[in-house]
């Protein structure tokens, strides 16, 4: 491994910058290989590429053809030259030694991504762990379990603070469009990764502290909570098998909406219908992307395995 770049992805987030940058610059100077920090701007109204050229002309800066959101990384990672590629969001901060334990991992030539663990702002509490994913009642779920602190096999690494091996990015594609503009891209990415026998990687001993969503809310299409059930539709629609018959699978859909009509919660009645009508123009593009349910299970005992010895 010859250079890394760390990536901060930003969008009118100097409030942000004025955190992370500082922090990032640190890490990188204690990385054990060549390390270069960029910022790769959407494109922002304000003038952060100016103020990040004034205040940190150590730190590279390119901007985005256009305001891509997460997708952006696709055309940047096709620019880079480094071997691995640290996505960050700019809403950060980063310990000291935030690289080492990341990079270690690179050495085993199966390794696509790794994660790092994440605290809450004031780093009192972790907001991350390994990713999970279960089947229950007709539906998939996908959930950290920030109580498992240990190093081990996740779903996939979260987009926000993860290291990827640029040239199996790319050879995935990078980020699939489906899920334009956010939410379970990385769910996705990790998981097509998986498929090709390539590994992603829970490391607690690489640590972020993270002011969760607020770089989205910057955004012009900050509305969270419907992307992500509906991109939690197209994925499991797109990807993994259904293990239940099609009354059962209904079933299961009047109760999610039913309960949550009775909490005053009407989002699954909003969204799953129109997700469903998109899906329908859309799934002859994305068919291949279909697990068999035993491809499904040698992922998830893959998942489950312990991962090998890595050089310290």
């Amino acid at each position: 491994m010859n250079s890394v770049c760390l990536a901060i992805l930003n969008y009118n987030g100097r409030q942000h910058l004025e955190h992370l940058l500082p922090t990032a610059v640190a890490a990188a100077k204690k990385c054990p290989v060549k390390c270069s920090v960029l910022v790769l701007d959407n494109r922002s109204p304000e003038p952060d590429v100016e103020w990040v050229r004034q205040n940190f002309p150590t730190v590279k800066t390119v901007v985005a053809p256009e305001n891509d959101f997460l997708f952006s990384y696709n055309w940047l990672l096709a620019q880079l030259p480094d071997e691995i590629v640290v996505l960050l969001n700019n809403d950060l901060r980063l310990d000291e030694n935030f690289m080492t334990p990341l990079l270690r991992h690179f050495h085993a030539a199966d390794v696509f991504a790794v994660s790092a663990s994440s605290f809450d702002w004031d780093g009192t509490e972790r907001t991350i762990g390994p990713a999970r994913l279960d089947f229950q009642n007709g539906f998939y779920r996908w959930y950290y379990e920030p109580q498992r602190q240990e190093l081990c096999h996740t779903l996939f690494a979260s987009g926000g603070f993860m290291a990827v091996d640029r040239k199996k990015f790319l050879e995935l594609g990078g980020f699939n469009r489906l899920f334009h503009p956010a939410y379970c891209e990385d769910l996705d990415l990790g998981f097509r990764a998986w498929r090709r026998g390539w590994r992603s990687v829970y490391e607690p001993a690489s640590v972020v502290r993270h002011r969760e969503q607020a770089s989205w809310k910057a955004s012009p299409a900050a509305r969270p909570n419907k992307l992500n059930l509906r991109h939690s539709l197209f994925f499991q629609w797109s990807s993994l098998p259904m293990q239940c018959d099609r009354p059962a699978r209904w079933w299961s859909l009047a109760k999610l909406i039913g309960g949550g009509l009775l909490r005053g919660d009407n989002l699954w009645l909003k969204i799953y219908p129109r997700a469903w009508r998109d899906w329908l123009k859309m799934r002859k593009q994305f068919s291949t992307l279909k697990v068999s349910e035993a491809e499904l299970a040698a992922i998830q005992k893959a998942i489950a395995a312990p991962v090998p010895p890595v050089a310290n």
